[in-house]
């Protein structure tokens, strides 16, 4: 065997110093975006489009991508940050996101502290002239007080169909503010969701009233259908609070089985963008107390595209039906 020259291991030494370099300032470079440190060159709409003039709107959410895709037609380009089954609430942001944020006209997002890691990246790298809207930030809609931490707004609004109407509300006046041209466009595709959503508030409020009142009790992984709960009169309990970063307690686990046995709970939920040890929890509370898994619920994202569940209207419509399958 050939050992290396000096010279050779010189050599080596060097190309991994400068591979050890290059990926050092990647990740400098990506933190140094995130909060702000460097300026990201923003590139306006018409070279986006590929000299279209259609504004450029950045999405936080899934659902909140999916309710501008509606409203803005072909007249404004949409682009979702997150992808299907992704929790919001632990969100690591990549570096295509800051480059997404630091060339949109518009930026829509939900508020609330759900985008907690995105804040700092929307804040820092909104160019000149860019909009910040959070939809779930308006005196039109009241938050709800989390139940495990006193005084933190819970985030989940859209679980009240009737707060994502006002969403699309506010989703309808963001486009037409940043892109007058097409205001009336975006008014009369707004006009037209703002209806299929009342048609859906009541079908909703129609199913679970099918199930009796005694019976409506929900368990799920985490506190995200508070909203849904006290507008379609369900009581609803979880593992753990309003965000996925809580890790669960011995006390927790046993509190729940005893709401489950006392409240002759028929069916508990798991859902699709929590850990899988939440879940498991779900599922072993279920095992000792007699009940069943009733199903998978969506929570903070929507799911596939072409799915049922793959908009925010069929997503409400699975997890209902979900629902009064299991506690009829």
């Amino acid at each position: 065997m050939i050992k290396p020259t000096n010279m050779g291991k010189t050599r080596m030494n060097h190309s991994r110093n400068s591979r050890a370099a290059s990926s050092l300032k990647v990740c400098l470079g990506l933190a140094a975006a995130v909060f702000g440190l460097i300026a990201v060159p923003a590139v306006n709409a018409v070279q986006l489009s590929g000299g279209s003039t259609r504004i450029k709107v950045v999405c936080t959410t899934t659902m909140i991508a999916d309710v501008a895709r509606i409203i803005a037609g072909g007249d404004a380009e949409i682009v979702g940050i997150m992808r299907p089954g992704e929790d919001p609430h632990i969100y690591e942001v990549r570096p295509r996101d800051v480059q997404m944020l630091a060339q949109a006209d518009l930026i829509l997002s939900n508020g609330l502290h759900l985008e907690a890691t995105l804040s700092h990246a929307m804040e820092n790298n909104a160019k000149a002239g860019a909009k910040i809207v959070r939809l779930a930030e308006t005196p039109k809609i009241t938050p709800l007080e989390s139940e495990a931490t006193r005084g933190a707004p819970d985030p989940h609004c859209w679980f009240n169909v009737e707060n994502f109407r006002i969403y699309a509300e506010g989703v309808r006046d963001a486009l037409a503010a940043a892109d007058p041209a097409h205001a009336k466009e975006y008014k009369d595709r707004a006009a037209n969701y703002l209806g299929e959503l009342g048609l859906l508030h009541a079908w909703v409020k129609q199913q679970i009233e099918t199930i009796p009142r005694e019976q409506r009790v929900m368990v799920t992984s985490h506190d995200a259908f508070q909203y849904f709960g006290r507008t379609y009169f369900i009581d609803v309990f979880a593992v753990i609070g309003i965000s996925t970063e809580q890790q669960p307690r011995p006390g927790d686990i046993a509190r729940l089985e005893s709401i489950v046995r006392e409240r002759g709970v028929k069916a508990l939920f798991v859902e699709t963008s929590v850990s899988q040890t939440l879940n498991d929890i779900v599922k072993k509370v279920a095992d000792v107390s007699g009940a069943k898994i009733g199903g998978t619920l969506y929570s903070d994202s929507l799911g596939e595209p072409g799915t049922e569940a793959g908009t925010y209207i069929g997503m409400i419509r699975h997890n209902t039906k979900i629902i009064v399958d299991a506690l009829k």
